[in-house]
Formats: C-alpha cells, sequence, structure tokens
C-alpha cells in the first residue's frame, strides 16, 4: 500500500529521488513510475491505478513539469478522484491558467532556498498531517471531505462581530494575526500594526468584510482604502508600505465621487482556501461595489501589493496588471474600472456593469 503519488518530470529526476529518501525513511511510502510501475502493464493503466490508490498526490512543480503534458494529466485526474494534492514548488515559476485552474486554491510548498532538505522535512511534516487522519477503516481525507469540512463560511459585518463581544482593536489583532501567517516575509512594516487597523475599522466599517467558521473566528476577509491622487500614485509605484496609511493621510468614503482604491487584503487562511470560499469572498467584494455605486460612489481604479506567487495569478484573473515591485516587498498589481472592465469577473456583474457605464457615460 503506498502513501503518496509522485508527479514530476523525469527531468527532475534528482529532486524526485531526494524526496522520496526523506519520506520513505519516515514512513511513508511513495509511488514514482519509473521505480514502480508494473512490468508488462500499459504505463497509462499503472498511473491511474496508482493515482486512485495512493491517499496524497505530490507534485515536484518546476519549470519542466509545468511543461509536461503528462504531469498535467495526472493532476487532471487526481483531482478528480478526490486526492489531497500538495504542489511542492523547486523552482521560481508560476503555474500557467491551466494548472491555476486546478491548483488556485491550494495550498502550496515553497522550496526556492537551500538547503533542500529543510524544505523536503517541512513537506514530511505536511504530508504525515494529511495522512493522520486515516486509519483502515476510514476513508481517505479528500479534496471534497476536506471542502465539506471547511465548509459553512460566512460573511459578516463589523457588527456581527462586535455582537459577539470583539472590539476593533481585537479584530484588528486577528486580521494582522492571519496575514502574518499566510504572507512569508511580511513584516509590521508590510502590513501594519493593530492599533494602526482598529482606527479603520471602527471609523470606516463599509471598508471591511469578514468570513468567519462555525465558532465565529475571522479566517478570511477582504479590506480597503481610498487615496488621493499623489499617494495613490506613490502607491502604485511601489513607494509607499501600508504602516503609512492612517485616516488622517486616506480619503473617507462616505460622498458621491470618484476614488482611487488600494486593495489592502482579499484572502483566507491556508485551511480554508477553497473554490467556494474565494468565491464568496469575491462575490461579497463586488456586492459592497454595487453598493458604493447605487450611491453614487465609484472607483476609477483598484492597485494592490501582492505577496504570494498563488495569489499573483489569482489577481491576474480579476483582470489586474503587473506594476511594478514594492520597494520593501511584494509586486503592485492595478486594474481600471473607468472604463468598465472587460475581465470574466467584472463582465458578468451584470448590475454593477450598467452602474459603472452610465456613470461613465
Amino acid at each position: 500500500m503506498y502513501d503518496v503519488f509522485i508527479s514530476y518530470s523525469s527531468k527532475d529526476k534528482t529532486y524526485a529521488d531526494a524526496i522520496i529518501h526523506t519520506l520513505e525513511e519516515h514512513g511513508i511510502k511513495c509511488w514514482i513510475a519509473y521505480r514502480d510501475a508494473t512490468p508488462g502493464e500499459k504505463y497509462s493503466s499503472s498511473i491511474i491505478a496508482a493515482i486512485r490508490e495512493t491517499k496524497v498526490f505530490l507534485l515536484i512543480f518546476s519549470k519542466n513539469s509545468k511543461a509536461s503534458v503528462h504531469v498535467k494529466n495526472e493532476i487532471n485526474f487526481a483531482t478528480k478522484v478526490g486526492s489531497v494534492i500538495i504542489p511542492f514548488r523547486v523552482e521560481d515559476v508560476v503555474p500557467d491558467d491551466s494548472l491555476e485552474y486546478y491548483l488556485g486554491a491550494t495550498h502550496w510548498l515553497e522550496a526556492l532556498t537551500k538547503p533542500l532538505q529543510n524544505h523536503i522535512l517541512r513537506l514530511k511534516d505536511t504530508i504525515k498531517h494529511a495522512l493522520s487522519h486515516d486509519t483502515e477503516n476510514v476513508a481517505p481525507v479528500t479534496n471534497a471531505t476536506a471542502t465539506s469540512r471547511r465548509g459553512n463560511l460566512r460573511n459578516v459585518e463589523a457588527e456581527y462581530l462586535y455582537s459577539k463581544g470583539m472590539t476593533p482593536l481585537r479584530i484588528a489583532e486577528r486580521l494582522v494575526q492571519n496575514d502574518l501567517e499566510l504572507y512569508a516575509g511580511i513584516t509590521e512594516l508590510n502590513e501594519g500594526s493593530p492599533e494602526q487597523w482598529a482606527d479603520f475599522i471602527e471609523n470606516c466599517p463599509d471598508n471591511f468584510s469578514y468570513l468567519v467558521n462555525d465558532n465565529d473566528e475571522i479566517v478570511g476577509d477582504w479590506s480597503i482604502v481610498a487615496l488621493d491622487e499623489e499617494t495613490y500614485a506613490r502607491a502604485v509605484n511601489g513607494e509607499t508600505v501600508e504602516s503609512e496609511f492612517t485616516l488622517d493621510s486616506t480619503e473617507y468614503i462616505c460622498f458621491p465621487g470618484e476614488y482611487n482604491g488600494y486593495l489592502l487584503n482579499m484572502s483566507l487562511n491556508m485551511e480554508y482556501k477553497t473554490l467556494e470560499n474565494n468565491l464568496k469572498l469575491v462575490d461579497s467584494f463586488f456586492a459592497r461595489l454595487e453598493s458604493f455605486a447605487k450611491n453614487g460612489i465609484f472607483f476609477k481604479r483598484f492597485c494592490v501589493n501582492v505577496f504570494r506567487r498563488d495569489q499573483q495569478a489569482f489577481y491576474k484573473n480579476f483582470g489586474f496588471t503587473y506594476k511594478c515591485d514594492n520597494r520593501e516587498l511584494g509586486k503592485l498589481y492595478e486594474i481600471e474600472l473607468l472604463p468598465y472592465p472587460k475581465s470574466a469577473l467584472f463582465e458578468k456583474r451584470d448590475v454593477l456593469k450598467k452602474l459603472y457605464e452610465d456613470h461613465n457615460g
């Protein structure tokens, strides 16, 4: 019985061998085609049987596997049968759209710095965690069953959280902690402080929306501020960090008019990253844009500083385009809303589209 199916390009055999050596040394049995395919059996049949029978699908992601048709076919089948998919990135390569379709909401492990062995040990712990829920009498944890446990998230606003005993500062502390756990390398310089964001949460509640789980813990959110022309120009050119934003240095989104938007965040904690939950967050954001527009409040453009590669793909699908690197950390992306964007996510919002097109003449 195997625990892990190894999906890789044959050009990356060195990586695969190093991973297998460590995993099997720690009792995790791996299936890899060059060693474990049944002699005389049709190659594709061996692959399908192995994916179906293993609990975890490990993708060794590199420029070689990105270009491999066989790897894409394996990912497609692993998704269909509900494997727990763990992408392990060994080169600084971003998945193309076809891979992003399957992997966009999946927790990526990075192995871009030396020594590689440190990352393999972290991978070993991740796989052991994924396997730990299984026994002989319990079905493997699959994407489908994991999604059901990660479901039931609800969009709520600050008033609901206040009713549960939370204060603006406690909300801000949770948001900052979520980001520090999600974005490797960020500090308070990039993120800002809980005290700073508590002011915004208390005074600009419409600038925030939250996803909570069954225990009313905040596990996702989106948040925005509005910037004047000069500050926005500095932001989109990578010359500012979010710790510099204060109530006095940003514009209050209250009266009808046109604003420059800065998207502070739109993210989910890793264990809640599913397609369904991502859509809840996105739908909530568009609903707020529509509410603003009905009250004569329009955004000329948005920019966002992005810290993760999977989120770069997320914002590209949104219609954002890369502008530059931030002076400290991250990459700036921007989208123009006047005229109204042509991306699929915007085009399907019929009411919002009409409001913006009528406003823009």
